[in-house]
């Protein structure tokens, strides 16, 4: 009895430190710690599991439960399930103590097939039974499949093909937990079957046809649409048969005259915007197979093809200014070509009419290049001249021509002439350096020269 109180108050000092934490796997056995065991703990153990009552699992060293298995140095429960999570405490002097928290994981296989899909699994060698349980159910288990009872092989959603289980066409109710277990009903393994509903999108556009094709598996179905932003939804087909139109009362969603139930879909045609949402397809039995989201867009002109609009039209200016100024520069060019030819033309027929005694005309000299004999004063000077030794200058003094009038027709006006004061009305007497190059006279016929010489001009 003493030994028994001082283990006891052990316990009790040790478990006032915290709440022991473990984890074990679904369907798999779990340990007690050595210090709640045979022989050092001798006591009561209980269990409370989550949301449950309490119920005394060991006294003294002997089981309470079916599933606890005690021997003289342990004690084990097995085949855990989730109603096995919970805490366990110990008793003394009429006090409970929490010792152990325990957490049963789901460590099973995880699987994921698309409604209508095809499901299947290797069948362990040990295996002797698959069971089933539903996601989210507390029912039993339910056999499918047994290796020595074949008739619950029968009647059942899968079958057994050679050693592979399987379904065909799942749906989410098939979804679940399948446990394949050996003789002593000890887990051998475990699968957790998911089971998703096909996601489908369609881009459509306004005024357009829209065909939203059926899952697979000719089935009647049922089509529910929720518009775009909403969350009640509103049923269009019924079992295949498209819902007449005041059942549906929502006026935003009047497919009156646009909707159809054709082979292997529905069609809408024309499609408007308001009928953009989402498309829920249902088995007769409510599993949802399928849903299909709907967006309607209005139709426009992609804006790559504006910018390409815009890129051609100011190719088009700019090719245009580039062929105006290139043909602006062209026409400069050749106007300022017939120029220079009809001056080089110009220039040499006065240059054949000096060679040949012809009379020559040329424009009016800037006054700042004046030639020499305009320089040449008019007036005698009275200055007397140095005494310096110099060479004689000739000067000829020739009578005034008559003014010739220029090419070009008698309507133009005449041009200017190089030393027009020299060739004015004037009977003047005109000086010409001897020695000198000068520009020959306006007239191969020089009837009257007079020369005479000047030491003043020779100084010049």
């Amino acid at each position: 009895m003493i030994l028994l109180y001082v283990t006891v108050s052990c316990l009790l000092l040790g478990s006032s430190a915290g709440l022991q934490h473990e984890t074990e796997c679904y369907g798999r056995n779990f340990a007690l710690p050595s210090s709640y065991t045979p022989p050092v703990f001798r006591g009561q153990l209980y269990f409370t599991p989550n949301g449950g009552s309490r119920r005394l699992m060991m006294d003294n060293g002997e089981a309470k439960d079916p599933r606890l298995k005690v021997s003289t140095i342990s004690a084990k429960l097995t085949d855990l399930t989730e109603k096995d999570a919970g805490i366990f405490s110990i008793s003394f002097d009429d006090k409970l103590q929490d010792v152990i928290k325990l957490e049963i994981l789901d460590c099973a296989v995880e699987e994921t097939r698309t409604y209508g899909d095809r499901f299947s699994y290797h069948i362990p060698r040990e295996a002797a039974f698959l069971e089933f349980t539903p996601l989210d159910s507390e029912d039993q288990p339910k056999v499918l499949w047994n290796h020595t009872d074949p008739q619950t092989n029968k009647g059942g959603r899968g079958q057994v093909k050679g050693n592979v289980w399987e379904i065909m066409n799942v749906n989410q109710g098939d979804m679940g937990h399948y446990n394949f277990r050996r003789k002593d009903n000890t887990l051998q393994s475990r699968i957790q079957l998911t089971v998703q509903e096909e996601h489908r999108h369609y881009d459509a556009k306004d005024d357009k046809q829209l065909f939203i094709k059926y899952p697979s598996g000719n089935v009647p179905w049922t089509v529910t649409f929720t518009p775009k932003g909403e969350m009640k939804g509103y049923t269009l087909v019924n079992a295949g048969h498209l819902v007449e139109e005041d059942d549906w009362n929502n006026p935003l969603s009047n497919f009156r005259g646009r909707i159809e139930v054709v082979h292997y879909g529905i069609e809408i045609d024309p499609v408007k915007i308001k009928d953009s949402g989402t498309y829920e397809f249902r088995d007769p039995q409510g599993h949802l197979a399928q849903t299909a989201d709907v967006v309607v867009n209005i139709e426009l002109v992609p804006a790559m093809i504006y910018v390409i609009a815009v890129g051609v039209l100011f190719a088009v200016i700019a090719f245009c200014c580039c062929v105006k100024k290139c043909w602006s520069k062209r026409s400069s060019s050749k106007k300022a070509k017939s120029t220079r030819q009809a001056t080089a033309a110009l220039a040499g027929y006065y240059q054949d009419s000096n060679q040949s005694g012809g009379q020559i005309y040329s424009a009016a000299p800037d006054p700042s290049h004046q030639p020499l004999n305009s320089l040449v004063s008019r007036e005698p000077t009275s200055t007397s001249p140095e005494p310096s030794v110099y060479t004689p200058v000739n000067i000829h003094v020739s009578s005034p021509q008559p003014e010739v009038a220029p090419l070009g027709g008698q309507g133009d006006d005449p041009a200017p002439t190089l030393g027009s004061d020299c060739l004015s009305s004037d009977p003047e007497p005109r000086f010409e350096l001897k020695g000198l190059p000068s520009a020959p006279p306006l007239s191969s016929d020089a009837t009257l020269s007079d020369v005479y010489t000047s030491d003043k001009l020779n100084s010049l």
